[in-house]
């Protein structure tokens, strides 16, 4: 948010002592805090948050005038702009009628006032609407949301002979929630040129209810996943469906979907519809309403999922969806990589939870040793290697994360590679299944577990790219079973990487890749450039939180900031910055407005 004249004026009558500490800095050359402490501050004034969400509305009105579309100043004589925009509200029984003003009168408020808006109706009984040229009650046998969704999509083809329909959205509207005061402006402004069924799905943003009518708890959400859509859904309540191919599947005599969530599931895995995020508050719903529990999702996803033999589909927390892929049969091959230098408790706590503790079916340990000169180490690799489902390959050079890996892959005789740190602990016996169960699905790149610390915090919960001008762990330090930003600790979700302390990849695709960079990378950063390399190809990467484990972070080969090794982790730090561009780099999962400083998401306005 752009700081702006009244903002320091504000700051100066609120927070007085923070204005004068910021004026000091600024006087005495240190800008650079200066101005982040001014950032800080003003994201901290009264009603920040709320001014962010009318500038970014008006920005959207100004654009629609500069570009010729019809905005609050000017109405088009057709009542609608070159882009129809409809709105369809839904009664249900039992609906409270103030509820239903409540939703009518968000969109009388609209910024953006070329709309039209359909209502329907359980019973066809609907309280008396306002007299507004715009509001239109649809008669119909309308028990569900599906059927006033059906019939206000119908209405829409039939009125326009099909022409504006091709080009026009709707934006479903529940009776309990309200569209903000610029919602539907940021769907006009975001509206791609081009017609009919190659138009996107657009989603928002939403927050809930807070005091006084105002908005909190704002929910900015990541691209377009199909992988989080399934575990979660973050589309329907705030979103625009275009006409044309919303119809054509509404139609549908015996596959009607049965909600807006089928409905978007069926137009985006079944036809190939793009679905586009709009960087907007586009919609308020009551506190807590993205995580209730929905059985009718349950069921649309195993319908969606019937053709899938062996997948189960659970009720997940939070309202979030669990799938268990079906695990190939016969199960692949793993080569579980282990690099290790002496630490003898570790290899054997890591090893002995992989013999005894890990349920996958066939699987080999590749013990990778980088010179291990401890008695009690070299007993035990002698020992452990009698089991035939262990081999101890030998690299004595120094410590090269990086090459170590890449030497111990060419032993692997498994179609996939998992490499692990030796400082992590076994303590469910599934986690392998839960990462090949996602490995093995097309186009997945690689996938990461859950790590967590002894004392049961996140460690690993997926990486975003650009935090700290780097690459960060989203959710660090958040306690074990917490949902973290809208449940995203919790769900099967893309990421743009996972760590290599516990990542299942496909050996082809590791290979086609290079493998890891042990050149330019050879201790720090090597996991997530193998990440960004498959992402490039065109594979994707899972997190996946049914894979859990303990990691004991770095007790093996110690801290990156230790004096001994700053300086090498600065070089590498440089190269992954220089080849990724990660200070300017906008990770997909991690929206523009989320502070890109902290590990746990926080707004920064």
């Amino acid at each position: 948010m752009a700081v702006q004249p009244k903002d320091l004026i504000l700051l100066m009558m609120c927070r007085p002592d923070r204005a004068i500490a910021i004026a000091y800095w600024h006087l005495t050359r240190r800008r650079l805090r200066a101005r982040y402490r001014l950032a800080q501050a003003i994201t901290d004034l009264p009603f920040a948050y709320q001014r962010w969400v009318r500038d970014s509305g008006m920005a959207d009105l100004q654009q629609l005038a500069v570009e010729g579309a019809p905005s609050s100043s000017a109405r088009s004589e057709t009542g609608h702009g070159t882009r129809p925009l409809y709105v369809h509200l839904h009664i249900g029984p039992g609906t409270p009628e103030a509820d239903v003003r409540r939703a009518i009168t968000s969109v009388l408020h609209q910024g953006f006032p070329e709309w039209r808006l359909l209502v329907t109706a359980h019973d066809n009984m609907a309280p008396p609407l306002p007299n507004d040229h715009r509001i239109r009650f649809l008669e119909g046998p309308d028990e569900t949301t599906a059927d006033g969704l059906a019939n206000a999509l119908k209405t829409i083809n039939a009125e326009s002979g099909g022409g504006d329909a091709t080009q026009a959205y709707l934006v479903p509207l529940a009776t309990d929630c309200i569209l903000p005061r610029y919602a539907l402006a940021a769907y006009a402004a975001h509206m791609p040129s081009g017609a009919g069924h190659d138009m996107p799905i657009l989603y928002g943003d939403q927050d809930e209810f807070g005091d006084q009518g105002f908005g909190a708890n704002p929910w900015l959400k990541p691209q377009w996943d199909a992988q989080m859509f399934l575990s979660q859904d973050y589309v329907t309540a705030a979103c625009a469906l275009p006409v044309a191919a919303s119809a054509a599947r509404m139609a549908e005599a015996n596959r009607r979907p049965e909600s807006p969530f089928e409905l978007v599931l069926r137009m985006t895995g079944e036809d190939d519809i793009p679905a586009h995020h709009v960087p907007r508050i586009t919609a308020r719903t009551p506190s807590d309403h993205w995580r209730r529990p929905s059985p009718n999702r349950i069921a649309a996803l195993a319908r969606w999922l019937a053709s899938e033999s062996g997948t189960r589909v659970t009720a997940g927390p939070h309202g979030t969806a669990s799938i268990q892929w079906r695990l190939p049969e016969p199960p692949p091959k793993i080569s579980i990589i282990v690099p290790t230098r002496d630490q003898v408790e570790l290899l054997r706590t890591c090893v002995g939870g992989l013999l005894e503790r890990t349920n996958y079916p066939d699987f080999e340990i590749i013990i990778a040793d980088n010179g291990s000169v401890e008695p009690e180490t070299l007993r035990y690799l002698r020992t452990v290697a009698d089991d035939e489902r262990v081999r101890v390959v030998n690299w004595p050079h120094a410590f090269n994360y990086s090459a170590i890996n890449n030497y111990a892959a060419g032993f692997a005789k498994g179609r996939f590679l998992c490499l692990l740190n030796n400082d992590i602990e076994i303590i469910a016996p599934d986690w392998l299944c839960e990462l090949v169960r996602h490995g093995t699905r097309p186009g997945v790149g690689a996938t990461g577990a859950r790590l967590l610390y002894p004392d049961r915090s996140i460690q690993h919960a997926g990486v975003v790219i650009g935090m700290g001008n780097a690459a960060g762990h989203a959710h660090r330090g958040l306690p074990e079973g917490e949902p973290g930003y809208f449940a995203q600790a919790l769900i099967a979700r893309g990421a743009s990487a996972v760590t290599g302390a516990c990542l299942v990849v496909r050996k082809a695709h590791f290979e086609a890749v290079g493998g890891l960079d042990e050149e330019g990378l050879a201790v720090a950063y090597n996991d997530v450039d193998l990440c960004l390399k498959l992402e490039r190809a065109g594979l994707r990467n899972v997190y996946v939180p049914s894979a859990v484990l303990i990691h004991h972070e770095s007790k093996s080969r110690g801290l990156d900031f230790a004096p001994e090794h700053l300086a090498r982790y600065m070089r590498e730090l440089a190269v992954f910055q220089e080849r990724w561009g990660s200070p300017d780099y906008q990770d997909p999962w991690h929206h523009p407005g989320l502070d890109r400083s902290s590990e746990v998401y926080k707004v920064k306005l």
